[in-house]
This record gives structure tokens, sequence and C-alpha cells, in this order.
């Protein structure tokens, strides 16, 4: 009966992970707890973690192909973590009930850590403080690994080293490291257990010493049968240094978790799926609880069990698959320990410790653009060997919010800056405005604000505004791209809207987000976090239209020409359009115009509708809306008393692009093409005036389209 496809694959798969994983969990596992349990409850201690978490993780799932087990990031972290405790008085027993304790509550921390997003802020730290916690955490491994590389016990001096271990040591490195390049389908720890084994007891029945040293070996893994729980005494746990304890599960849980969101990503690119950062979290979390209460040795995915297992075909059920056949091995093969030299576990794991190393770090100090990012991972590297892992990961959080900071702030806040003179509202206005506002556009300033402004770009911000702020200008804020603001920033603006008063000018806003913080009225928002009295001069604005127009009418109100308003009645004779006609000319177009009386909230015409009349507004507001969803609209023209619309549709007719609408009740003129064609014919003169006169409007309104289509592009 064949198997089918992925079924099959996550056997193969898992057969290989488990010649991978069961070498390092019994290596990791005998160099931490063998001093406090002994050799073999330490192997024990390595292999419950892996199956643990190979099985619970596994089952969970969320990302295909991912391989767990004791890694050298938490091996290094216990084994600092065991000297500390040493230290600290406790007994062997304790500091080993200890570890439990850590690794139970890291998997609390980390349950903490997926179900509050965090595997999203795990992407945040930068590859910098990365590379260093893992090159230091090899170079760690490393320095581990000399009692058992020296065949001596633990606190025993050096003299006392043999050489019959460095052999098999550095044979078991060899076969490990350079092996699998003429056997690939052999994987490294498979091959280093195999050989270093083989070359162990080939030394000691040729020239080892009559009776082999009992640390040299791991010895039979005790029975299943005698298994106990960890944590089965809570009465121990009043005598543990819980300072120290919660220190190293909270270090404990992030690099766990970031080493398996980094194996994620290495399973992502072999098996071409997806992972699922909060899922994989949660599945290991659980499993990390588990094996800490079972006392077993804390775990992670591993890069080099995934890598082999997912090229392998390994993928849903691959874990699991690995769990059991560990489990069968552990209940059936427990004998085998006492053939296992320690001296061979401890080629493998300087083998793995040498690929943790990024030797990438040694480029980026040559180069000038990257010795920054090298100064970084050193100064991990060195805190990691020179303290502790824990440390290192406090540095290196700090490091990455520094940097965080600094590359912020180097990001300009402001995306556009633009002047009335390069950007105008969408009313449109008589001609002696207009030249207004040509020659004293430049009083009206935009700011387009992008990102997040907070404390570290409040300062460049201000200094980039100040020439603006030290004179009467109209000083709008587009806030519609900013994703936060802090409080330092929020007391910024409350100095620049007073330092534009003191100036005769104004802060406006427009495009607040709701979720900014600034409320509806930021005026009100500033007032209530000072306790000083009295009003800011600021207002608040929707679309950003809304706060040119404004800007535009307080600024010809200052220049002693107050906009027109929307009752005052214009004669045919002082509007624009006909400023230049002669009196003739003027009574025969009057005589083809005619009047349409609108009420505030008609529409006079929708977008689809033909249309090919000409509007001449005498009193009133009638706007041009461009209709979008959930009843709303955009306002693409404003046109009051005095104003013409409808000058494209009249010379090229055709659908309507928009649906015009009276503000208020409005008078208006139509000037039709059949009305239009019989002044052809009865006023020549008329209809040509007519004519220049639209095409310098429309002249008009292509040099501002223009700049508005640039100032999109940009």
């Amino acid at each position: 009966m064949k198997l089918p496809a992925a079924l099959s694959g996550d056997l193969r798969g898992g057969l290989v992970a488990a010649a991978v994983v069961l070498p390092q969990a019994t290596a990791f596992g005998v160099t931490v707890f063998a001093p406090y349990l002994g050799t073999a409850p330490g192997a024990l201690a390595g292999l419950i973690g892996a199956i643990g978490l190979l099985l619970i993780a596994g089952a969970i799932g969320g990302t295909s192909g991912l391989i767990s087990g004791p890694t050298g990031s938490s091996m290094a972290l216990l084994a600092g973590t065991s000297i500390m405790l040493t230290a600290a008085g406790l007994d062997p027993t304790t500091i080993a009930f200890a570890l439990f304790v850590v690794t139970a509550l890291a998997g609390g921390a980390q349950l903490l850590i997926a179900l509050a997003g965090g595997a999203r802020l795990m992407k945040f730290i930068p590859y910098p403080v990365i590379a260093g916690l893992t090159t230091g955490t090899g170079l760690l491994l490393m320095k581990s690994q000399y009692p058992f590389l020296l065949g001596i016990e633990h606190h025993a001096p050096l003299a006392q080293w043999h050489w019959l271990p460095v052999a098999t040591a550095a044979g078991t490195f060899l076969l490990a490291r350079y092996l699998p390049r003429r056997l690939p389908r052999l994987p490294g720890p498979v091959a280093g257990l195999l050989g270093g084994t083989v070359l162990f007891h080939l030394l000691i029945q040729t020239a080892g010493p009559e009776v082999t040293p009992p640390h040299w070996i791991i010895g039979a893994l005790p029975p299943f049968s005698e298994f106990r729980p960890a944590l089965q005494s809570l009465a121990q746990t009043s005598m543990l240094p819980w300072p120290l304890v919660l220190q190293a599960a909270f270090t404990l849980a992030i690099l766990s978790s970031l080493n398996t969101l980094l194996t994620s990503a290495v399973a992502d690119t072999v098996t071409g799926l997806r992972h699922d950062p909060r899922r994989t979290l949660l599945g290991q979390s659980l499993g990390q609880i588990a094996i800490g209460l079972l006392g077993g040795m804390a775990s992670a995915a591993s890069v080099g069990g995934t890598a082999t297992a997912s090229q392998a075909g390994a993928r849903r059920w691959a874990a699991p698959v690995t769990g059991l056949i560990l489990l069968v091995l552990l209940l059936f093969l427990g004998p085998v320990g006492r053939w296992l030299p320690t001296s061979m576990l401890s080629g493998i794991i300087i083998a793995s410790a040498l690929n943790l190393l990024e030797l990438d770090i040694i480029a980026w100090a040559r180069r000038s653009r990257t010795r920054l990012d090298a100064g970084v991972a050193l100064l991990v590297i060195g805190v990691t060997l020179g303290y502790d892992l824990m440390v290192a990961v406090l540095v290196g959080l700090a490091i990455a919010i520094l940097l965080f900071v600094q590359a912020q702030s180097r990001i300009s806040i402001i995306h556009t800056r633009q002047t009335g003179l390069q950007r105008h509202s969408v009313r449109q206005r008589p001609a002696e405005q207009s030249d207004l506002l040509d020659l004293h556009g430049d009083r009206i300033v935009m700011y387009q604000l992008r990102g997040i402004l907070f404390f570290a770009k409040t300062e460049q911000l201000f200094e980039d505004m100040l020439p603006d702020l030290n004179r009467p200008a109209w000083v709008i804020l587009h806030l519609r791209q900013v994703l936060q603001i802090d409080l330092s920033s929020v007391r910024l603006l409350q100095q620049i809207a007073a330092r534009l008063e003191k100036h005769g000018g104004e802060l406006l806003f427009c495009e607040v987000r709701e979720n900014l913080g600034l409320g509806r009225d930021v005026e009100l928002t500033l007032r209530k976090i000072s306790l000083r009295p009295g009003r800011l001069n600021v207002k608040t604005f929707g679309p950003a239209d809304q706060a040119l127009e404004y800007a535009e009418n307080a600024l010809l109100a200052r220049l002693g020409a107050s906009p027109t308003p929307p009752e005052r009645r214009f004669e045919l004779a002082e509007m624009d359009l006909c400023r230049e006609m002669e009196p003739p000319e003027l009574k025969a177009l009057a005589a083809a115009l005619r009047p349409r009386a609108l009420a505030a909230g008609e529409r006079l015409f929708s977008a689809g509708d033909p249309g090919a009349e000409l509007y001449l507004v005498l009193q009133g507001q009638v706007d041009i809306r461009l209709p979008s969803a959930q009843d709303r609209f955009k306002r693409l023209g404003i046109y009051g008393s005095g104003t013409v619309f409808g000058a494209v549709a009249f010379l090229d007719p055709g659908p309507r692009s928009a649906d015009a609408v009276a503000v208020r009740n409005s008078e208006l003129l139509v000037l039709n093409r059949a009305d239009f064609n019989q002044l052809q014919l009865t006023c020549p003169d008329a209809a040509i005036a007519l004519l220049l006169a639209l095409g310098r409007q429309q002249s008009s309104a292509l040099r501002w389209s223009a700049k508005e289509i640039q100032r999109l592009i940009q």
C-alpha cells in the first residue's frame, strides 16, 4: 500500500530530523544538567525537552516543516543561569529545579508574547543585534565544552586533561563538518555521532587507559519507569532567588521567540509556504510550559533540523512524527547511552556552534557604510561574553530602540511644503481676488506630514517650519498620513500656535485621523493638556480644501479685499466673463441667456447627464461634486456669485463628469448651444468675445491642473 505523498514526506523528514535532533538534544542536556543531576539524567532532560516540544508545538502547527529541540542559545542561557545560581549558594538539586522553573515561566512569557501580537514586534529587531546575539551564543557554546573536550570533571584543574577526549572531539568535529560535503544526504550530527563513537572506542582499545573514567561516557539513560515530573514539589519554590529566575525566564522567552521566528522564515524558503507567526509562538509556548513541568530542557525551533527535514519532504506533521520516533528510541534504546562518549557530543556542539558565528561582521567592519552595524554586533558579543546572555538581550533591545529612533529621526516628517502660489482651494473667485492671491499666496503654507511624529522629530520639525512661524502666515498642517503623535509633539504644536499668533499668523489643521488622539477640535485638545488659561488661535477642518479656502478668505480680508458674500447679486456686466465686451455685444449676449432659479439643495445636473450648457452664477453658490461611496462626495469646484461653470461641456458637448448642487438659493443665467448658434448669426462679435473669454479661463484652469498633477505625483 502506497502512502500519500504528504505523509510519506513527513515520515522521511521525521526520520532525518530525529537523526539530527537526537545527538544535539543529548549533548545540550548533558552540558547543562550533568554537573547537577549526572550525565545520564542530563541527556534524558535534553530528550524530554525535544520530545515534548515536537509533540505539542507540532500538533498545534503554524509552520510547515518546523522541527524543535534544545538549541545553542537556550543551552548558553541556562548554563549561564546555573553559574549565577551556584554563586547564590543553591545546592545542585535546587539549581536543576530552578532551571525547570525558568523553562516553564519562559513558556508563560512566550504565551503572553503570542497573545499580545508580539510576533510582529520581533521582526523589528535589527539584524546586527540578532547577529551579535547568535555569534555570542556560538562562542559561549564553545567555551562551555572545555570539560568534555579535555576529559576532566567540572571544576577540576586543567592539568588533569587527557589527549584521548581531545582527539575524539577533533575527529567528531571533522566528520560532522566535512563528511556531509561528500555525502550530502548524511546530516552532520549523525556523521559525528556514529564516527565519533567508533573513533572513541578504537582509541580506548588501542591506546586508552586501563579503566575508562565514568565522566567520559554518558551512561545508560534512566528507564522511563523512573521518570518523575520535575515540579511535583512546590515547597522548593520558596528557596529560589526569584529576581534572577524571572530575569532568566524573560530573556529565554525573547531568545526562544526570536529563534523560532527566524527558523520559521527558513522553513518558508524551503517549503514555499507561509507560516502563521502567532500560532507558531502559541504552540511553542505551550510546549515550553509542558517540558518545564516535566523536567525537560528548554527548547525552541532548530535551524539545522528544520532545514534538513524540510529538504527531505517534511511538511505539516513532520514534527509530531519526529517526536514519536524519539520517544520510541527513549523507551527502548536507553541502554545505548553507555556507549556514547561525552567528548563526541562536545565535537558535535562545537561544529554546530560554528554555524552560529556571523562572519559577515568582519566584512561590515571594513566598510564605512556598515561600520556602525559591525560596532553594534561587536558590542552585543562583548556583553554576551563579558557579562551574560541575559544582559546582552537587554542591551540588544535597547540598541534596537535607539537604532529605530535614530532611523526615524533621519526621515523628514515633512512630506511636502506648498504655498498658496502652488495650490489653491477649489473656490472660483473674481479676477481681482485671484490676482491678490497670486501676489500674496506665499503667506499661506500647507505642510503635509507623514509617519510618526514623536519626540525625536519635534526639534527638526520646528526648525524646518521656523521661517514660516516668524511672519504673519496661515500655516496648515495636513495630518492624513500621520500615524501617531506623542505628548512631546503635542507640546510642540502648542508652541507653533503661540508663535504664529504672536506674529499675526494662524495655525490650521486638516485631515486629522480619528485615532490620532487630537480629536475633532485640536484647539480644545491642546487646551486640555495645559493648565494655562485662554484660547489658542487654532482651527480644525476636514478636507484640506476647506482649510485652504478659510486661509484664502482670511488673507483677502487682511488685504482689504473681503471675499464675495454669496448673497451679493452680480449684474451681467460686472462678471469677469463680460468685462471686455462692448455694450452691443453685452446686450446681444443678455438676450441669448435664459434665467434659472435653484433652491438650496436642488440638483442642477448629475454625473453622466448629457450637457451642452454654460452657467453664469448671478447670486448664490453651486458646488461641483464627485460622488463616492456611502453618500459621500469630493468637492471639485465651488462657484459663487460672479463666476461661470460648464465651459467644457459647452465647448465640447458630452456627458457630465460630476454633479452640480445648489448649496443655497441661487440665481443663474444659462446659455445653451442652440441659443449660442443663433448668437453667432445675429451678433458674431459677441460670440467671438465670449469664446475668447472662455479660452482665457480654460487656459488658466489648465495651468492650475498641471500644477495639481505635479503635486499629486509628489
